[in-house]
């Protein structure tokens, strides 16, 4: 117990204290990134049961996750020593299937059981063959929306869903469902909630029970979750009837609303609970006060949030770093450079490179490849890993080499066909009985042998599927290849029936980018004849082969999205595509809240860097084959300038690049020497010497000169500032005469044209 008190009195700043200590009423706890949220909730729990002597049976605490329900329990634990008993914590759900269990008479006594995903699935499956829609309907997008209608409470059915059938097949999944005494998760919540709004007496016996409930990450609870607490903590006038409820979280940082996530219930919480005591624990423990000043900058510019500003007692300076790049090649590159300057310094475990979306990785972890720079994707997988990848390339492999089985068997039921396993087994068995026969022979045997009892629909299945081959030749174009599969087996629509809306459209991302490295293969060759499919397929193998070998070293860069980053810190942060239509994202920028979304997500990204941060762009990315404009995300202007440093090196050799890494990292440059240039054979060349000979005297460089950044020109996307719009960004270029240029700049205020005379470089 003294041990208890020393740490309140001695460990925990003055909101913390007030935090843990405030006993009654409503409180609502602002906790920002990096402020101590965990230490809050189980410094509470403690002090109600050491120093209030409240019995652990009064106390709740609710969680999101089991792994954070464990983390509290052992810091609890360590607080009250074993002999104590602990208050329940645990998940929303987990208590709710408590409390149902425990209260079955009020539930006449029907015993249930919980349906799991794969249940679920099945279910829906099921009433799709009955229904005969399993063609036109993906059991997962259906089950996302179910749950996403329930995690909102719509109880009208017609809003809910649009499409007749999915209405149909909703009522079917609720009357299968509940003749067979399941639940499935959601209903848990729903359940328990139906049981506090219709039984007044259950409620009454659990205020009596429960004084104390805590809830942490406030801000990713959906509505059901916020009316629960309602009717757990509020009579049936409305009056709070409890000791305390005491919710932490911060608004800044929800950003699961595809999940059913609402950052406005933190809002709604004062309004709902009356007289709630307000506590912002704003002093950060993690990141260097720069970072956070920046930080704040761009999450001040969202409406849906309680003001609040981050500080630490981490002084620095010069921390924040933003790139500009050509192109996403060369930010891939530029990343990778970056990383083996910082490497010298710091253990490569430190450093985590962030992105909005997977496709983003295939560019950066090839780059990582090339620089052999061990790299784990965190919360995916690898990209030439993943499914739609893999799917499209078993397609391409198959013209290759028409007798590679795995392949085949790989593809011939995707998308569906209506091929199920008996078929495969005796195309098995027969490919076995005729080894020297490839794809396309065994296929047309079994069409041909009448033992085989083929249906009409399977003839036809059959028959398709070896129509996609018939015109393609291993000696084409492999992009012209690739496309003529994406497009003859419907794979993007196939991807929008099986998956949930969320994840359809990130491996449809994915399929663009595979796309997009077929031609970025074919751009790096000069001849015709080296542009075929063999030679990307041997490409792609290496690249899997070089993946391969660097799985099991330790020390290795850590890459993800910004979502799977929550929770995470680093001591380097590399935040990759701050573009429009990249971070914030293309679909957010219709909507304000989908945009302030976007805006907390990279908000978080910024607040995992406990030293530093650099954020990466490009000028220019290519889609299928084309070079399109790209416009730098409204994120970074709203940076303060005093807080960034600048490097453009879209026309940079790459010995410049490190330089300017290193200069900006301050450390030596050890791998600064170069061969030749001009008239110097065959003697090596520092770089720093070769930079400034070059800068003296450019016409003995002119090779080198082409290569490195020339001051004098002005380029579209480039970073540039006035007097009195502050900065911007150049939209176009017109020449005026020799030494001047017309320029259209976007500005906060708007676009402006302005003579290049009054305005300078960024």
């Amino acid at each position: 117990m003294n041990n208890f008190n020393n740490f309140l009195n001695k460990e925990l700043n003055e909101p913390q204290k007030q935090a843990s200590t405030k006993i009654t009423g409503p409180i609502l706890v602002i906790a920002g990134a990096g402020s101590g949220k965990t230490r809050v909730i189980t410094s509470r729990m403690a002090n109600l049961i050491i120093n209030e002597n409240e019995s652990h049976g009064s106390i709740i605490a609710l969680t999101f996750t089991n792994k954070a329900a464990g983390e509290m329990k052992n810091r609890l634990t360590q607080f009250l020593g074993m002999s104590y008993n602990l208050p329940f914590v645990g998940t929303f759900h987990s208590y709710a299937l408590l409390l149902l269990k425990a209260n079955l008479h009020l539930l006449n006594n029907q015993q249930f059981t919980i349906m799991d995903a794969e249940d679920q699935k099945a279910l829906i499956k099921k009433i799709l063959k009955n229904s005969g829609l399993e063609k036109q309907f993906s059991p997962t997008n259906l089950l996302y929306q179910i749950s996403n209608s329930k995690n909102k409470l719509d109880s009208e059915l017609d809003q809910i869903f649009t499409n007749n059938y999915f209405k149909e097949i909703y009522l079917a999944y609720e009357t299968e469902k509940n003749s067979s005494h399941c639940l499935d998760f959601d209903d848990l919540l729903l359940q328990l909630l139906k049981l506090f709004r219709e039984n007044n007496e259950f409620r009454k016996k659990f205020q009596k029970k429960i004084k104390h409930i805590l809830v942490d990450e406030y801000q990713d609870t959906n509505l059901v979750q916020h009316e629960l607490l309602k009717y757990m903590a509020l009579d049936n006038n409305k009056n709070f009837n409890l000791k305390s409820i005491c919710v932490v979280g911060d608004q800044d940082q929800s950003i699961y609303s595809w999940r059913g996530a609402m950052a406005s219930n933190m809002l709604n919480f004062q309004h709902d609970f009356a007289q709630t005591n307000l506590i912002k624990i704003e002093q950060n423990y993690r990141t260097v006060q720069p970072i956070l000043d920046a930080a704040n900058s761009v999450i001040k510019n969202n409406q849906e949030r309680t003001p609040k500003n981050l500080w630490s007692e981490k002084k620095a300076k010069n921390r924040i770093l933003t790139v500009s790049c050509h192109s996403e090649i060369q930010e891939a590159s530029g990343i990778a450079n970056f990383i083996k300057c910082l490497s010298k310094n710091t253990s490569l475990n430190n450093i985590a490179i962030l992105y909005r979306t997977h496709y983003q990785s295939r560019n950066i972890e090839e780059a990582l490849l090339r620089y052999s720079i061990p790299y784990k994707i965190i919360g995916g997988i690898r990209f030439y890993e993943r499914k739609e990848i893999k799917d499209l390339l078993a397609y391409l492999r198959l013209i290759i080499n028409p007798y590679d089985r795995t392949s085949l068997f790989r593809i011939i039921n995707c998308p569906t066909r209506g091929l199920g396993a008996k078929f495969e087994k005796n195309l098995y068995s027969l490919w076995l009985k005729n080894p020297l026969l490839d794809f396309k022979q065994i296929l047309e045997l079994i069409l041909n042998n009448s033992d085989t009892n083929l249906s009409v629909t399977k003839n036809n299945s059959v028959q398709n599927f070896l129509n996609i081959f018939s015109n393609l030749k291993k000696e084409d174009l492999a992009s012209n290849i690739l496309e003529t599969i994406i497009d003859s087996i419907e794979y993007t629509d196939y991807l929008q029936k099986a998956f949930d809306q969320k994840e359809a459209q990130d491996k449809i991302e994915n399929v663009k980018e595979f796309v997009q490295s077929i031609y970025n293969f074919e751009k790096n060759k000069e001849k015709i004849s080296e542009k075929n499919l063999e030679n990307f397929l041997s490409e792609v193998a290496l690249m899997q082969e070089k993946m391969d070998s660097k799985e099991k070293n330790i020390d290795q860069v850590q890459c993800m999205t910004l979502h799977a980053a929550k929770g995470l810190e680093f001591e380097n942060i590399i935040i990759s595509g701050l573009e429009e239509g990249v971070l914030p994202s293309s679909r957010s920028l219709s909507t304000n809240k989908e945009l302030e979304e976007e805006r907390r997500l990279f908000y978080v990204g910024m607040t995992r860097a406990k030293e530093r941060l650099t954020l990466f762009r490009s000028n220019y990315r290519n889609t299928y084959g084309q070079s399109n404009d790209q416009v730098i995300s409204r994120f970074l202007l709203e940076i303060p300038e005093n807080l960034i440093k600048n490097i453009d090196i879209s026309e940079n050799i790459e010995l410049k690049t490190t330089d300017q890494f290193c200069q900006w990292l301050g450390i030596k440059n050890t791998n600064s020497n170069i061969l030749t240039f001009g008239n110097f054979g065959k003697k090596i060349i520092p770089a720093q010497k070769i930079l400034k000979t070059q800068k003296n005297n450019s016409n003995n460089f002119k090779s080198f000169n082409k290569l490195t950044f020339n001051n004098n020109i002005w380029k579209k996307n480039q970073l540039v500032k006035h007097t009195k719009f502050g900065t911007g960004i150049i939209k176009n270029v017109e020449k005026k005469d020799e030494k001047d240029f017309y320029l259209t700049i976007n500005f906060k205020v708007g676009e402006k044209k302005i003579l290049s005379n009054f305005v300078k470089k960024v």
